[in-house]
């Protein structure tokens, strides 16, 4: 009875690590510029999502949609410390906007996520 339990034991032990390992290889969202629901006061010259990971520049993508409809960026590059930059390349106006995001990590799944910002209309 006892050589059960130990081997049960240990056969969890095994089933949690694999899960562990398998959680942590897929890539996340870190942070972003501008940050998730943040109201400015002025127009972002970039956009830039860091990750867990190192993203795949192949796939990497960079969408903003705005109150007008979709927004044209600069083209998507890695830019440091496992992040994807875009460059917005004329100056918005208030409103809301979401930046749509898409990437993949050492594993190769591609993530897509997004987050909303505001810019408040000048006082």
């Amino acid at each position: 009875m006892k050589t059960i339990r130990t081997r049960t034991l240990a056969a969890a032990v095994v089933v949690a690590v694999a899960a562990a390992a398998t959680v942590s290889a897929h890539m996340a969202y870190s942070k972003s510029m501008p940050e998730k629901d943040a109201t400015l006061t002025e127009s972002p010259d970039h956009l830039q999502v860091w990750f867990t990971q190192d993203p795949e520049p192949a796939i990497s993508q960079l969408t903003l949609e705005g109150p007008g409809g979709e927004v044209t960026l600069g083209e998507t590059t890695v830019g440091d410390e496992k992040s994807i930059v875009a460059a917005v390349s004329s100056p918005l106006g208030p409103g809301s906007y979401t930046v749509g995001w898409r990437s993949a990590g050492d594993d190769g799944h591609v993530l897509r996520g997004d987050f909303s910002f505001t810019i408040r209309a000048a006082d």
